[in-house]
């Protein structure tokens, strides 16, 4: 399992680097790309019944830290 979320971690990263580069030429911002690759991962997950870990206690810490990053990154692009 462990191994499982190392991967997943650096396929995010690799896909948030990639995702950066076209922004530039596309001119879509990275953050746009990311949620819609975070949903179509959800659906599809749904889809094939893949089994994804309840992160309710977690979901407020995330969110704050995701809205930080967001902010962050928004403010670097002016």
């Amino acid at each position: 399992m462990t191994t499982a979320i190392i991967i997943s971690l650096c396929i995010l990263v690799l896909l948030a680097y990639l995702f950066d580069i076209t922004a530039s030429r596309t001119r879509i911002p990275s953050v746009i790309l990311l949620l819609a690759t975070g949903w179509l991962v959800r659906q599809g997950a749904e889809k094939f019944s893949v089994y994804l870990p309840d992160l309710s206690p977690i979901l407020p810490v995330l969110g704050t830290v995701g809205l930080i990053m967001i902010v962050l990154e928004g403010s670097l692009e002016l």
